[in-house]
Order: structure tokens, then sequence, then C-alpha cells
């Protein structure tokens, strides 16, 4: 004798364990998003400020007030001063290297770690 009711789908504990697998990516997404959202901005000041003409001309001082300009109409708030470096090798180089400390679930932290250098014009 076959049974005619055979279960199909997923049961009560995988859905809840399927549930909260995807939670805690989507919960890592949210942590993670502003974070890259920021280093795009970063990234795309660091190529507003190389293009310009004669960026590679100026002083580091002068490019870094640049640079934290950029920031400013941005939202960069995470990039520090410190974080900008003028590089001279092979001509010269905006670099801009920071890291991202951010809380995740009790004391458990993500350390995100930027490094992006583009040449000047």
């Amino acid at each position: 004798m076959k049974h005619k009711n055979k279960q199909h789908g997923m049961s009560m504990i995988g859905l809840v364990l399927f549930m909260s697998l995807l939670g805690f990516f989507v919960y890592a997404g949210i942590r993670l998003g502003p974070i890259y959202n920021e280093y795009y901005s970063v990234v795309k000041a660091m190529n507003l400020v190389a293009n310009k003409p004669g960026s590679a001309n100026k002083s580091p001082s002068a490019i870094k007030e640049d640079m934290m300009k950029s920031f400013l109409t941005s939202y960069v708030k995470r990039v520090k001063k410190n974080d900008i470096k003028i590089i001279r090798s092979r001509g010269k180089q905006l670099q801009v290297k920071y890291e991202v400390q951010e809380s995740f679930i009790g004391n458990l932290d993500f350390l995100v770690r930027f490094e992006k250098t583009i040449p000047l014009k």
C-alpha cells in the first residue's frame, strides 16, 4: 500500500532556519551598505580632484584641502586629513587609506580596510 499524501515543501524548523540565516545576511548588508557607499563617494571625490587640470602641480596641502572640500559635499565623515597621502613615485599619486570599525552583534565588530591610489594629472 502506498501513501498518497507525501509531504512537499519545507518543514517549520527548516523555514525558521532559512529565515534566520536570511535575516543574518540582510542585517550584515544593512550594517555594511553605508560603509561601502561612503567608500564609493571617496573614490568619486578622488577622481574629481585627480582629474582637475594642473592637480599634479599643486602642493600636497592644497590637494588635501580640495579632497576635504569634496568630502564635505559628499557627506564623507570617516576619512580624516591624515588618511590622505601624496606619493611621489612615477609621477604624483593620490592615496587614501583608512579603516572603518562597525559594531555588528554584541561584542562582534566588522573591521573594513580601504586603500585606493590614483595618478594625478
